[in-house]
């Protein structure tokens, strides 16, 4: 096995990850849990409703939004409590496109339980940030919408799709536009940010790999089926609301034909109205 754990018990470690509250806890499950043989498989899994969330918190449908300039501080600790709980979610979207990995190489699921270590660590930063700023994690309602987004998912190729080459992604874009602005107003937030942006090129990177392994194993074309994903799930978001970030999106793999997908409005004859939920630019406030 080299190591790999047997199915049943990285499946429960999986789901025992999303179960867990705190960024901390997550991150003390993630280092004892480890990958899968070569090729495992095993049944879907059972996935909660939501998950793990300290029973404290106030969870909400519809989250505050920022109103004000990142110089207010009001406005600058509700908008790292978002930060916050997007990475903190992130945690659990690359356990579950773990979860849906059954039968892939080991290497995914390695890239993607690196991916969600490191964003505990965010999170942890963060939570860092938000306490001594008087705004501990949980001093604003926080939303699921992006578990439900990912969950509404079909199949592997496209929560790849959706999580790391769109909703990741987007996040290049807003922080790229806000991190000169954040820097002036809080030089311990910027370099926080800073430092999550640097990573997350990254991490988008790891899913373009794996999508064009996955296209790969379909004969499809990459950018075809990033086209069909994201003007079936987010026909409301194209053309992007936020200014793409070219240079972080090439560096993370983006090819021209995707980028263009992003800037265009979609044929008219993709919109379904029976759509699953998208994030939606609500997912960071005020922006």
């Amino acid at each position: 096995m080299n190591g790999a754990t047997n199915t049943a018990d990285y499946v429960a470690q999986l789901l025992r990850v999303i179960s867990l509250p705190t960024p901390l806890a997550k991150a003390e499950a993630l280092a004892q849990t480890t990958a899968p043989a070569d090729g495992a498989s095993w049944a879907a899994a059972v996935l909660p409703a939501r998950p793990g969330r300290p029973a404290t918190w106030n969870e909400t449908a519809h989250p505050p939004r920022r109103r004000r300039s990142l110089a207010d501080p009001g406005a600058r600790k509700l908008f790292l409590h978002a930060i916050y709980h997007i990475e903190l979610s992130a945690i659990d979207l690359a356990v579950l496109l773990c979860l849906r990995a059954s039968g892939a190489p080991r290497a995914l699921h390695e890239d993607f339980l690196a991916i969600a270590r490191e964003e505990a660590v965010h999170a942890q930063l963060l939570a860092g940030w938000l306490a001594d700023n008087g705004a501990p994690a949980g001093s604003y309602p926080v939303h699921h919408r992006l578990w439900d987004t990912a969950v509404a998912c079909s199949d592997l190729g496209e929560q790849i799709v959706v999580v790391p080459r769109y909703l990741e992604a987007r996040g290049l874009d807003v922080s790229a536009e806000l991190l000169p602005r954040l820097h002036q107003a809080d030089a311990a937030a910027g370099a926080i940010i800073e430092r999550i942006y640097r990573d997350e090129i990254r991490h988008v990177a790891v899913g373009a790999r794996w999508h064009d392994w996955w296209c790969a194993q379909g004969e499809q074309s990459r950018p075809a089926h990033f086209a069909a994903v994201v003007r079936q799930r987010f026909p409301t978001q194209l053309p992007s609301p936020f200014r793409l970030d070219h240079t972080g999106r090439r560096q993370a793999g983006f090819v021209a034909e995707e980028l263009q997908v992003l800037e265009s409005p979609p044929p008219t004859t993709t919109a379904n109205e029976n759509q699953p939920p998208d994030s939606g630019p609500g997912d960071i406030p005020g922006v």
